[in-house]
């Protein structure tokens, strides 16, 4: 197997991506029938998830292949995160375009386009571009190889996403926007998903009196990091986040110093946090789902600890929509309770998360191929 990690443009924006492939001798990459596209949560860093999709595709064996990608301004670098001329696109310069000089106006073109980085719509603007990208690069690999044509399931693949926390709700929209994308995929698998805000009373008050002053917490919010990244030496904050922030993953807690003592990735974290807090619908979208599942099914998993982006009762919600045919049959349900949302940071909760990965797509398989074989049984009688 192969683990390729890159930095793409994606909206004018540079992006980390990852992609691993199962190699076939010396001549490179085999060619999947189904491909993985993995959406992560907010902080959307994908580094964090590389060696969680690496044991799902050695699990899964030959014939799979994974891509993944971070957010737009989620990562390591003024480069990916954005400049401190980004960063001031929405604060300086004067509102009329009239008034502008032909030197702002230059200037400005060339900074990044923050409503990518700080909205939900941006953040599914820029997965839809990543996913345009490499289902480009598949049909140009069917026109510069004819003869891949008599195995189309080879050059043109299935789809399956699997997302974590927000990116569910990410991919939901996006599925929803391209009904092509939404023809294609075969599967969807969502990890502790954070497509409604309705979290316990207290963490409910707390987390949308934060969100629904943005303007002043976020300020706050990024000077104490600003403060605390000058102030103190890099190994006590890193000792911090082990034993009180329980980041006890050395490859975890080294990603996460590196995101999180930047106060402009702080900043973009947080714009985009407090909007998700403020804009996501407190009950379920059943017209979503229900949409969604009359083309693919889907496998959702839940977490202890208690989990105050997706608690318990949200499955007891989901299950109860079921019961009166509101959802589709066909979204399976499942209960971890040793697990916490910030599974990936552990390393011995990765496991358990990629079995239930494994197992959603071996089941799916199965009743996919007794159905054809069903099919085929009753066309011939």
């Amino acid at each position: 197997m192969k683990v390729t990690e890159n930095r793409v443009s994606i909206c004018g924006w540079p992006t980390d991506v990852v992609a691993i492939d199962h190699c076939v001798g010396n001549s490179g990459m085999s060619k999947p029938h189904t491909l993985l596209f993995f959406v992560p949560g907010n902080p959307g860093v994908i580094h964090w998830y590389v060696d969680f999709l690496f044991k799902i595709l050695q699990n899964l064996g030959d014939g799979f292949a994974v891509r993944g990608v971070s957010y737009a301004g989620h990562g390591v670098g003024d480069g990916v995160v954005g400049t401190n001329e980004d960063h001031s696109t929405i604060i300086t310069g004067p509102n009329d375009e009239n008034m502008k000089t032909s030197r702002q106006r230059e200037d400005q073109s060339k900074r990044k386009n923050m409503n990518i980085a700080w909205t939900m719509d941006g953040q599914v603007k820029h997965k839809i571009e990543w996913i345009d990208k490499i289902l480009l690069e598949w049909e140009n690999y069917h026109v510069i190889n004819p003869q891949s044509s008599m195995h189309e399931e080879f050059s043109m693949p299935r789809l399956i996403f699997i997302s974590h926390s927000i990116g569910a709700h990410l991919v939901q929209c996006l599925l929803l926007e391209r009904p092509d994308i939404l023809a294609r995929t075969w599967h969807i698998i969502h990890l502790m998903p954070f497509f409604r805000f309705d979290p316990p009373f207290l963490k409910k008050a707390m987390l949308s009196t934060v969100a629904r002053h943005y303007t002043l917490t976020i300020p706050i919010m990024t000077n104490v990091v600003r403060c605390v990244s000058l102030t103190f030496p890099r190994r006590l904050i890193e000792l911090f986040m082990e034993k009180i922030g329980g980041v006890d993953c050395d490859k975890g807690r080294k990603i996460a110093m590196d995101v999180f003592c930047n106060p402009k990735m702080v900043r973009n974290h947080l714009v985009l946090g407090t909007q998700e807090v403020r804009e996501l619908p407190e009950f379920p979208n059943d017209v979503a789902l229900r949409l969604i599942g009359e083309v693919c099914s889907t496998s959702i998993l839940f977490c202890g600890c208690p989990d105050q982006w997706a608690p318990l009762f949200h499955l007891k919600d989901l299950q109860q929509l079921q019961a009166r045919s509101e959802i589709p049959s066909n979204i399976d349900s499942e209960y971890l309770d040793e697990l916490r949302h910030d599974f990936v940071v552990h390393p011995e909760m990765i496991e358990p998360v990629v079995q239930f990965c494994v197992r959603s797509i071996e089941h799916k398989a199965t009743n996919s191929d007794g159905m054809k074989r069903l099919v085929t049984l009753t066309s011939r009688l």
